[in-house]
């Protein structure tokens, strides 16, 4: 399962902070975006129909550049990676779930 936010700025707006836990993909829907990298020496500006790839454990800064510049946010799937580990100890917690109320 994957997360995806629709948002939407004015110029007049302070930029938003967004601390980037993973990956993230930045799609610009209407307007014009700044979008400064903590780290990062450039700075992006984005048009409608750009997209910009935010890396993990990153401090993000978006702000528009024109009324009503609308993006999305979108994550990575959050259990790709955790999904082999993940799966097994569920499985293996339900047998032994199973096995305690049938001794019982």
């Amino acid at each position: 399962m994957r997360e995806i936010r629709t948002l939407e700025q004015q110029p007049s707006e302070a930029p938003a902070c967004w601390l980037i836990d993973r990956p993230h993909t930045l799609t610009v829907c209407r307007g014009t975006v700044w979008v400064t990298i903590e780290g990062d020496t450039a700075d992006w500006w984005l048009r409608a129909g750009d997209t910009l790839e935010l890396p993990p454990r990153s401090k993000v800064w978006i702000s528009a550049s024109e009324p009503d510049s609308r993006f999305m946010l979108a994550s990575a799937p959050v259990f790709s990676s955790m999904r082999r580990f993940a799966l097994p100890l569920y499985w293996m917690l339900a047998r032994l779930g199973q096995r305690r109320t049938r001794a019982m």
